[in-house]
């Protein structure tokens, strides 16, 4: 089922649960209604016959349950390494709740994957052939085999004949390299060890006074700058005042004028104004003119005192490091400048050992596992040969049949790998199979579980049906369709309406009492309000199990049974006079009159009901419940 649709309830629907207390007083009004020779000595009233409608209930008990509820479980076992969602959470389709540790999995997909590449790769060369390319491909790789194979057993003879002089030259370099890097780094120790000297002491200190030196001077000239600066902004000031105060002048340019500098639109506009084409008079000439040329000045010097603000900035930035360079001089050097030296040290011990050693090797000439170590790489150049010839002499010859059906065989087991261990990674994540709310979690990070541990349980309380428990003799009566309400015991303010979609024939038998499950569509509450029907709610329902519209009815107690009959009593010109009726279906209001009466009749009620024009009057509700 999907989700329940909003709707207004009809007024009736409402009123229906009034039956739930009803249908317990109806048995005694029957008893007093239809006891033989029952009347009513006190006051009788009268009712006018009219069409009602009438509605045989039954009532039972009912569950809210979500139409949809599932508790998820991972496919294989693992560790969990994400668990994504809250208890609480509303959750869409498809939407990733939890998953495990996955790297392997991911690893043996990839794994199979490139298998199966391989293996549909290998099956179409079986069966197309090689290709010329493929038998170049494959007369190359014995040629380059025969080169390892050649390659290899020199260097076996090499080893044999022992070592050359130039190989001892160049061992013998070695070593030297190794002693001239070992006294560098002893020496780089010693200096660190020993501290700075005078003369990098008076360096450092020569540095320091020079920056201060060039910071001095660079302060002189911003406030030469800064000077210049104020004198150009009053030139500027000046002649913006004597430009606006001359006819002609332009208006915007007076409008937006400050202190700031004219831009270079501003600037092309004055010198257009002043042009021979504008035919324009030697006051205001001169006065543009001023202006222009005030702008020019106040802009530069404006550069000039951001240059000198840079200048300053820089020689301050100088001083400082000449100042720190200083200290260090000072300072000596720190531990960890020891610690480094002294590893350098040790290092270049270590390259002046390993080049001793390699020289040794090569005057001592070669050892017996030296030899064996050769004669294995020529029997490995060997073998990788004769490979090589052995896969060319294929390629050329062809497969046959049976190559092809061992091969089709080989590509199916990999695709049965593959799809294995795609099942596996996809078993590894839990997904939303529906829209719906996180109502428990059994896992957190770090768990192992396995595929029989619950781990997460989904379903919709915005889409809610009924389990409603019907006895053995309501399940005749009740039908797929069939409309009521029910009242929750949590929420005794408020009926919602339900509609039959499920009856249920199985029959379960607890303390000797037969019982049907049916389930009924709930409708009419708002998932949004503060209260409204949740999973496990139970409580009594009503279910209309039958109805007949516009059918003559009279209420229940202005009937009489007299002997086999039932009658009541009918106003004739003022009179009462009793008259055989035969009823029809009853609810605990209104009784079916099959015959004896016509609308308009005037029937005797007993006790204290409105009669006449005053059940007139009275409110009809919809449906013909009164």
């Amino acid at each position: 089922m999907g989700m329940i649709g909003r709707r207004r309830k009809p007024r009736w629907l409402v009123l229906l649960a009034l039956l739930v207390a009803a249908a317990v007083g109806g048995f005694f009004a029957y008893q007093f209604w239809f006891t033989e020779d029952g009347s009513d000595d006190g006051a009788v009233n009268t009712h006018t016959v009219t069409t009602a409608t009438i509605r045989f209930s039954i009532t039972t008990s009912g569950v809210a349950q979500a139409v949809q509820e599932i508790v998820s479980s991972f496919g294989i076992a693992g560790r969990v390494s994400s668990v994504e969602v809250e208890l609480g959470d509303e959750v869409k389709e498809g939407q990733q709740l939890a998953s495990l540790e996955s790297d392997a999995l991911e690893n043996q997909l990839a794994t199979a994957e490139a298998n199966l590449v391989s293996a549909r790769i290998r099956l179409r060369q079986i069966q197309e052939g090689a290709s010329a390319a493929e038998k170049a491909d494959a007369a190359k790789a014995v040629v380059s085999a025969q080169a390892a194979f050649d390659a290899a057993s020199d260097d076996l003879d090499d080893l044999m004949d022992g070592p050359s002089d130039a190989e001892l030259s160049a061992a013998e370099e070695r070593v030297r390299s190794a002693e001239s890097a070992l006294l560098a780094a002893q020496d780089s120790l010693r200096k660190l060890r020993e501290g700075a000297s005078e003369a990098d002491l008076a360096a450092a200190e020569a540095s320091v006074a020079m920056a201060q030196a060039n910071l001095t001077s660079a302060k002189s000239l911003r406030t030469s700058a800064n000077a210049s600066v104020q004198s150009a902004e009053a030139a500027f000031q000046s002649a913006g005042t004597t430009y606006c105060d001359t006819d002609d002048h332009i208006e915007d340019i007076c409008d937006d004028f400050s202190t700031t500098v004219l831009n270079n639109r501003q600037v092309d506009r004055l010198n257009d104004s002043i042009s021979p084409e504008a035919d324009a008079d030697a006051v205001l000439v001169a006065a543009t003119s001023a202006l222009v040329q005030a702008n020019s000045t106040y802009r530069s010097a404006l550069a000039a005192r951001s240059d000198a603000d840079a200048a300053v900035g820089a020689a301050e930035t100088a001083l400082v490091s000449a100042q720190e360079a200083l200290e260090e001089v000072k300072a000596g050097a720190d531990p960890e400048e020891i610690a480094t030296a002294e590893a350098a040290v040790t290092a270049a011990e270590q390259a002046l050992e390993a080049a001793q050693l390699q020289l040794d090797e090569l005057r001592e000439g070669p050892t017996e596992s030296d030899i064996a170590a050769a004669q294995g790489v020529v029997n490995t150049a060997k073998a990788n040969l004769e490979a090589a010839i052995a896969a060319r002499d294929d390629l050329l010859a062809g497969a046959d049949q049976e190559d092809i059906d061992l091969q089709v065989q080989q590509v199916q087991i990999v695709e049965l790998t593959v799809e294995q261990a795609r099942e596996n990674l996809e078993d590894a994540t839990l997904t939303a199979p529906f829209d719906g709310t996180v109502a428990a979690i059994a896992i957190s990070v770090g768990d192992l579980v396995t595929s029989a541990v619950p781990a997460i349980t989904l379903l919709t309380p915005d889409a809610l049906e009924l389990e409603l428990t019907l006895g053995e003799t309501d399940l005749p009566t009740v039908r797929v369709g069939q409309k009521g309400v029910i009242i929750f015991d949590a929420i005794p303010e408020k009926a919602y309406p339900l509609t039959v979609t499920e009856i249920g024939l199985a029959p379960m038998t607890q303390q000797g009492v037969v019982t049907y499950l049916a389930t009924a569509q709930l409708a009419g509450f708002d998932p949004n309000a503060d209260v409204r029907p949740a999973p496990g709610m139970s409580g009594s329902a009503v279910i209309i199990t039958q109805e007949k519209t516009n059918v003559l009815a009279v209420p229940n107690r202005a009937i009489r049974r007299r002997g086999d009959n039932q009658t009541v009593e009918v106003v004739l010109d003022g009179k009462l006079e009793i008259r055989v009726v035969q009823t029809g279906i009853s609810d605990t209001e209104n009784t079916e009159i099959l015959s004896g009466l016509k609308a308009g009749d005037v029937v005797a009620l007993p006790g204290g009901a409105p009669s006449g024009e005053a059940a007139e009057d009275a409110e009809i509700l919809p449906g013909g419940i009164r």
